[in-house]
């Protein structure tokens, strides 16, 4: 892993790419300009196969349920926009979803008529799931469900969501921006109808990646209005016809060098196992909270009895988030703001309109973490 030039605490928003997966962009750029992209993409197509391969792997799958992606937000409205909504719906989701979700549940809400319901939370944020269940007993379309948000530590209790789904039959879409790379994963466990990741969080690969799962139960429910002769080609005597695997949520047109990078990033993160990571990923990220709140006036996000990410998220009693933020860069540090609109709902119920957000990887050096809390102690002692 090439080093960085300032104490970097962002993996939330984006990992530093792995020199595997740079190499390997690079290779196949190159046999793109000596071949033409159409000769270096026959070229790569073993190593296209191993990204569809390490991806499964990685996630309990099989590898013709994966679809690739240009991102998380990408493969989730997929996912939704291929869903029939013109008789309507009912759609539940919690608080805490991420608010691009949000902004395309609330599209359908006006242009088909679907009904978008919150579902209780507890003082954490967390789903209630004795109110899920009785939401479940009504006809419902789809629960859609942020597996861990962007703006506070929770995990929300996916597993459990999924068992109450499968048994009122009701297809659960989980978003697992920021699960993949850092949490262990497992979609039969999880027992979703689909689940969409990035590239680039966690899992440090190229930006303008990521990945669907899709059970193959809930694929004939997914009519893309999108496809073209890649994923619903033309067959003589029937006209035109879906893939009978993932791949009809994919367009013929994509970045090989950019898929090429998210397997090398995927194979060097599954050299290092999710055990290891996880693990390092932790005791950071609860070092980090604890010289946060003896910091004055500043409190750091816990989760109570739930388990926590590696995010870390933190209120300020003297200064905004926004200045917080402002000043760690100043000094050499890469955090992240995160706002109201990327988590509307929560935010607006906590009476938050941002929140400083750390986000250390599993190899993240403790001389930057102890040079975070020293860039926050001078902002603080500077006011």
């Amino acid at each position: 892993m090439p080093s960085l030039a300032m104490h970097y605490l962002n993996h939330a928003a984006c990992g530093p790419l792995p020199n595997a997966a740079l190499q390997a962009m690079q290779f196949h750029m190159r046999r793109e300009q000596e071949l033409g992209a159409y000769g270096a993409a026959r070229e790569a197509q073993a190593g296209i196969a191993a990204v569809y391969q390490g991806i499964a792997t990685a996630i309990h799958a099989a590898p013709e349920d994966i679809a690739l992606t240009h991102g998380n937000s990408d493969g989730w409205s997929r996912v939704v926009g291929a869903m029939d909504w013109s008789g309507g719906g009912r759609i539940l989701v919690p608080r805490s979803e991420w608010g691009g979700n949000l902004g395309a549940l609330m599209q359908l809400s006006a242009q088909y008529g679907v009904r978008v319901e919150e579902i209780p939370c507890d003082p954490a944020g967390a789903v209630d799931l004795g109110a899920l269940e009785m939401l479940l007993r009504a006809p419902a379309s789809l629960v859609a469900l942020t597996w861990m948000p962007a703006n506070s530590p929770l995990v929300q209790p996916a597993e459990a969501v999924g068992a109450l789904c499968a048994r009122y039959g009701v297809p659960l879409l989980v978003d697992a921006a920021q699960a993949v790379g850092q949490w262990p994963v497992d979609v039969q466990r999880l027992q979703c109808a689909a689940l969409t990741a990035p590239g680039r969080k966690w899992l440090r690969g190229p930006r303008g990646t990521g990945f669907v799962h899709v059970h193959p139960e809930f694929l004939p429910r997914l009519h893309p209005l999108g496809a073209d002769h890649f994923s619903r080609p033309w067959q003589a005597g029937i006209t035109w016809a879906y893939r009978n695997d993932a791949r009809r949520l994919e367009q013929s047109e994509a970045s090989v060098a950019l898929r090429l990078g998210l397997g090398a990033a995927v194979a060097a993160w599954a050299a290092l196992g999710i055990g290891h990571i996880r693990r390092e990923i932790a005791q950071r990220a609860e070092w980090l909270r604890d010289a946060l709140d003896e910091l004055p006036g500043v409190r750091a996000h816990r989760t109570g009895s739930h388990a926590a990410s590696g995010i870390v998220t933190l209120e300020c009693a003297s200064h905004t988030a926004a200045a917080l933020h402002q000043g760690l860069q100043a000094r050499g540090v890469e955090a992240a703001l995160s706002p109201a609109a990327f988590t509307p709902w929560d935010m607006q119920a906590r009476g938050l309109s941002a929140v400083l957000r750390l986000s250390p990887g599993h190899d993240t050096a403790w001389e930057s973490l102890r040079g975070c809390i020293d860039a926050l102690r001078d902002i603080l002692q500077a006011r």
